[in-house]
């Protein structure tokens, strides 16, 4: 079990080891209570872009659904006539300066989501640990009208409009305390500050409000089916029907992504048969043609499918599950009516 694996293990399945670290919590509370009362205090001085930027994060360490959730952003913007762009740190990548993701970029200069924003979207996208610089940027070279930014939620450098939070459906606030506790990157309070709560449910599964979500904020709150479209061979780019997670004698599931659990509880409920073997990364690791299995069925995430595209491997049975979220009706009116409360004028 790796570091990452004995953490989660604390945070969201009733270990009681990570309460050794208690003493810290003051201290962690009282870092990022100034840090957000300093960005309210001072907002007003901060760079203002000149269009209207939507943070979608989340509060836990860890994967909520972020990346289905931008993409899915961009569909509905574009389909009333806006022009987004994206902003992303570009984890995982071997470079620190302020990037366009361009249609020759990999995604080891980029980083594995930002490349595959790009590819889903058609949107120019623009990665940096700076965001403020990378939403100048955007501007500067892309005629786009509103812009999303992959994560960010604590990245108080940037002034947002906009804040998206995405919960794990399942795994909630863990055990509801602060890093490294738990965890919470900030309390639970700063739900009350944010315009939409979201969910990622898998297609079928019932609705419910979840525990975590109390009365004063249960009006933010929404949940969204995601969608599983099909199977993609990582070689050929051929689709296959799910079904052959029904047929096939063994598979062998990957992942290099925050929630790896969430992947194969998809899996087995699209009918993967209980004969499969794992085999779980960091998120954002880099995969090696010699980590994919030589021979059997192997399926692994669109985004760590990212990384293989130029590997030479022996396997040319490795597929990604390719899915996409179902935003609902009254999302979709509340978000485009957000948006245009905000005069599109230039504040540069």
């Amino acid at each position: 079990m790796n570091l990452d694996e004995l953490f989660n293990k604390g945070w969201y399945e009733g270990g009681s080891w990570t309460k050794c670290f208690s003493p810290l919590i003051p201290f962690v509370r009282a870092f990022v209570q100034k840090k957000r009362q300093s960005f309210l205090e001072n907002k007003d001085t901060l760079y203002q872009p000149s269009v209207p930027v939507i943070v979608v994060g989340n509060l836990t360490v860890g994967g909520t659904g972020k990346s289905p959730m931008v993409i899915a952003l961009c569909d509905l913007l574009q389909s009333k006539g806006y022009s987004p762009g994206i902003v992303s740190r570009g984890y995982g990548s071997n470079n620190n300066s302020i990037m366009t993701v361009e249609t020759t970029s990999t995604p080891e200069e980029v980083g594995d989501e930002p490349w595959m924003l790009a590819q889903r979207t058609s949107c120019p996208v623009v990665v940096g640990r700076d965001r403020v610089s990378a939403v100048k940027k955007l501007i500067s070279e892309h005629s786009v009208d509103v812009i999303i930014s992959d994560d960010g939620l604590q990245h108080y450098a940037l002034n947002r409009h906009i804040e998206i939070v995405m919960v794990d459906h399942e795994r909630g606030f863990g055990n509801g305390y602060l890093l490294p506790v738990g965890p919470l990157r900030e309390p639970i309070e700063r739900l009350e500050d944010v315009h939409f709560i979201a969910s990622v449910i898998q297609e079928g599964q019932e609705l419910s409000v979840p525990h975590f979500i109390s009365r004063d904020v249960i009006q933010k709150f929404s949940q969204f089916p995601l969608k599983v479209v099909d199977l993609v061979n990582v070689k050929t780019k051929l689709t296959a029907d799910l079904s052959i997670l029904q047929t096939a004698e063994k598979c062998s599931v990957m992942a290099a992504i925050g929630n790896p659990m969430r992947f194969l509880r998809t899996l087995l409920s699209l009918g993967l048969k209980e004969d499969y073997s794992t085999r779980w990364l960091p998120d954002h690791h880099p995969i090696l043609a010699s980590d994919i299995p030589e021979r059997g069925l192997v399926v692994m995430t669109e985004k760590d499918a990212t990384k293989c595209f130029a590997l030479d491997t022996l396997n040319d049975d490795v597929w990604y599950l390719r899915v996409k979220l179902q935003l609902t009706d009254d999302f979709k009116f509340n978000l485009i009516n957000s948006l245009s409360n905000f005069a599109k004028v230039d504040l540069k």
